[in-house]
């Protein structure tokens, strides 16, 4: 007898095997497709292994899995075949701490083949009183990109109408391309140069290629995973806890696992795994790591190539020159905890080069730059630093961070573009020390020292300072500090209290001895998005003088508004000596596949989200919270959704205000993974938002009564078929219509088939009246 049975690992389904029994209960089943059903469960030597034992069997029974210590039983009861696989004998399964189940509405859309956006941040001064009064010149900051298909052009210039010397500055163009499967981005036009180590950032006109993790993929995480493995002999539950907080709970089955992807803060890491079997019984597993944001895990690699003429920036814009320049970076984890990498420059009359590591320990992280120059006519350089970085993590839960650094820069040294390099100090040494006593109460201990060249004198500065929370809503701290430096020596202190009023607003009062200043301020904010606002305001007075200051921004749906006064007083607010306003303004205008939109200023990626015909005046409320919402379609019939950062997925939720009943809005949300400055267009709603309403009669005459069928859209015959149903008496309603000729075939006996025809400006319900069936089946 032969039967079709459920591959069963303890609770888990498997697969699904043929099991042959004979007439003397013996069992067998085909052993290619029980390798197959068991080879994510086994760890590779024993499938290996029990491949070999096979012998090349075509079918073989549970004796066949003894000498690899794997029990295998049938329950005739339930017709399961039960695997009863030792955890030794197990694969380890990887398990992703922090890669934590987001929710996923709808497929992802594709971005606009072609779309743009230009950005207008402008701003206005009124001088009422000091030097120069009156109305200045309104001063417009200009960002934009195009991206056509993969490549993108993006720019950015000053305009001040009236300005001297030129109202017009463009500040930097240039030409994009990102490789998302290698993980590269080449660039050409002025160059946004990035430095590692003592390396400088030269403006450059040229060609780059650049890798960084945090900028074309975000979402991974390329520091030292810290990887940890266990091992699980029954069914358990799983906490994960780092630095006290529980950041996943995990049904596990027996087996070996790694858990990785921890999500590891800077410094010391306390992770703590709770394991809870079925039986009961409890174990803790715990273990210490220390992670520098600068760490790579093995294999990975980030570098940054940047060559052609220097272009440093002028009056109207970058000044093309024809003196060559280069500048690059390499950085690879050579393994989770030693990150290493090398770095140079060069041009005309200058060379540097240098490497850096970062070693990662149970103590702490240890890191260093070392960098050689040669400058044509001035000489040769050198440089050197190291960091020490350690958190102490104590048995209460509370930690100490301690931290030290040394740095040493001869007098030559130089990077390029620096003309007559002169390091004014032989060495630079200092470090810190805080200790937290309770959760409320800290202090701490810094240091640093400066060794003069060339006489120059020393420079000292030492700060002892403590924080203390008073209350859940109020704290203070306080610091005391010695400086002794070319001025002479200085003792002084300082002191803040910091009270929450509520939660959005606080207010914070500080005195300082040095020149006898004292400050209040008051902050507040209020939602996020459309409607939402915040607002500042400081008063200062110190032997210096006195001051007054307000800012406040309104963010709207199509703009983002903002105004602030600056004022200056004599000491103790006698005479005024300057008063300032200034109003800004900041708006975007964007375009995408012939979609055109207004709203607040673009970041990265934007999408313009507008109605469709059918929803009429309706109001389209984009990423709506608690807190406010993104944007809105209003008066215009686009609204603007301006912050979509590139590479990260993201799931924006949509709502109709003020629908009519039966509106068909979709799936209320669009999901994407923005491209580098990509625009998408998302149209809410469609035609198919007609309900149509009658009688069905068949040919005898007779309604169509108490069936179902399906509503087939006749030009579109791929489109998914909507449901019918109808009363004792034949009345319909099909939904979700769209304007055509329409096939609704029944599941009554004689299969009654209609067709209907809905008008091209239906909206809504329509009503049909008595139809009758086709003639034929």
């Amino acid at each position: 007898m032969v039967l079709t049975v459920p591959v069963k690992d303890g609770g888990s389904y498997l697969g699904d095997i043929p099991l042959q029994i004979d007439t003397d209960d013996r069992l067998t089943f085909p052993s290619i497709r029980i390798v197959q059903v068991l080879s994510e469960l086994l760890s590779p030597d024993v499938l290996e292994n029990l491949r070999t034992s096979f012998g090349g069997k075509v079918q073989v029974g549970p004796g066949d899995f003894a000498p690899v210590g794997i029990g295998v039983e049938y329950d005739p009861r339930t017709l399961e075949l039960r695997f009863n696989i030792p955890t030794e004998r197990r694969a380890s399964r990887a398990v992703s701490v922090s890669a934590l189940d987001r929710t996923r509405i709808g497929e992802l859309l594709k971005p606009a083949d072609f779309s743009a956006y230009i950005n207008v941040r402008s701003s206005l001064d009124l001088v009422e009183d000091g030097f120069d009064e009156g109305l200045r010149s309104p001063i417009m900051l200009l960002d934009g990109a195009v991206r056509l298909g993969s490549i993108v052009v993006e720019s950015d210039a000053i305009w001040q109408p009236g300005a001297f010397g030129g109202d017009f500055q463009r500040l930097g163009s240039r030409l994009v391309f990102d490789d998302t499967r290698r993980l590269v981005r080449i660039s050409a036009g002025d160059l946004e140069t990035q430095a590692r180590g003592f390396q400088s950032a030269p403006d450059i006109a040229g060609i780059s290629i650049f890798r960084s993790y945090s900028v074309l993929n975000p979402q991974q995480v390329v520091r030292p995973r810290g990887d940890r493995a266990f091992r699980l002999d029954r069914a358990s539950t799983v906490e994960v806890v780092v630095n006290g907080q529980q950041v996943r709970r995990l049904q596990l089955a027996p087996g070996n696992y790694n858990l990785r992807d921890f999500p590891f803060t800077q410094g010391g890491n306390d992770i703590r795994l709770n394991i809870l079997d079925d039986t009961g019984r409890t174990e803790v597993v715990q273990f210490n790591l220390f992670v520098d944001q600068t760490q790579l895990g093995k294999g990975l690699s980030e570098f940054g190539l940047y060559a052609g003429v220097k272009a440093p920036l002028g009056l109207r814009g970058p000044r093309y020159s024809n003196d060559w320049i280069a500048s690059g970076y390499y950085r690879r984890g050579i393994s989770d905890a030693f990150t290493l990498g090398a770095n140079f420059q060069a041009d005309a009359n200058s060379r540097m080069g240098g490497f850096e590591a970062v070693v990662g320990t149970r103590f702490g992280t240890i890191g260093t730059n070392v960098s050689f120059s040669h400058v044509d006519g001035i000489g040769s350089g050198h440089a050197f630093n190291a960091t020490f970085q350690r958190l102490i993590q104590r048995p209460s839960g509370l930690g100490d961070t301690f931290n030290v650094f040394i740095e040493r820069r001869s007098k030559r040294f130089a990077p390029v573009a620096f003309f007559l390099p002169e390091n004014p100090y032989r060495f630079e040494l200092g470090g810190g020390y805080t200790h937290a006593f309770t959760t409320s109460l800290f202090a701490g201990l810094d240091a640093r020292f400066s060794k003069g060249r060339g006489g120059r004198p020393d420079v000292h500065n030492y700060r002892l300072s403590g924080g203390w929370r008073l209350t859940e809503r109020a704290t203070l701290n306080a610091e005391a500090r010695y400086q002794r430096d070319t001025l002479g020596r200085d003792f002084s202190g300082f002191v803040s209290l910091i009270v929450r009023l509520g939660r959005y607003s606080t207010v914070r009062s500080e005195y300082d001895t040095r020149d006898n200043r004292f400050r209040s301020s008051y902050q507040t904010l209020s939602g996020s998005g459309v409607g939402s606002y915040n607002v500042t305001a400081d008063v200062e007075r110190s032997d210096n003088g006195a001051g007054v200051s307000v800012n406040a921004n309104y963010f709207a749906n199509r703009a983002e508004l903002g105004f602030s006064h600056f004022g200056t007083y004599t000491r103790g607010f006698g005479n005024s000596l300057n008063q300032r306003s200034t109003l800004r303004l900041g708006t975007s205008l964007a375009l995408a596949d012939g979609a055109v939109s207004v709203g607040r200023p673009i970041f990265d990626s934007f999408a313009i989200v507008k109605p469709h015909r059918s929803l009429g005046k309706a109001d389209v409320i984009v990423d709506a919270s608690s807190f406010g919402n993104a944007a809105n379609s209003g008066t215009l019939r686009t609204a603007t959704m301006p912050s979509l950062p590139s590479y990260s997925e993201r799931t924006v939720p949509l709502d109709v205000k003020d629908a009519a009943p039966g509106t068909d809005i979709g799936q209320g949300a669009f999901r994407v993974f923005p491209s580098y400055r990509s625009g998408y267009v998302v149209t809410v709603g469609s035609d198919y938002n007609v309900t149509a309403l009658g009688v069905m009669i068949d040919v005898d005459g007779q309604p169509v009564s108490l069936v179902s069928g399906t509503a087939t859209e006749v030009a579109h015959p791929e489109r998914a078929a909507q449901t019918v149903f109808t009363n004792r008496q034949g009345r319909f309603g099909a939904t979700g219509l769209a304007p055509g000729k329409w096939r609704i075939e029944m599941l009554d006996a004689a299969r009654s088939t209609f067709e209907i025809e809905v008008p091209a400006d239906a909206n809504g319900v329509i009503q049909l009246g008595t139809i009758r069936a086709r003639e034929g089946k």
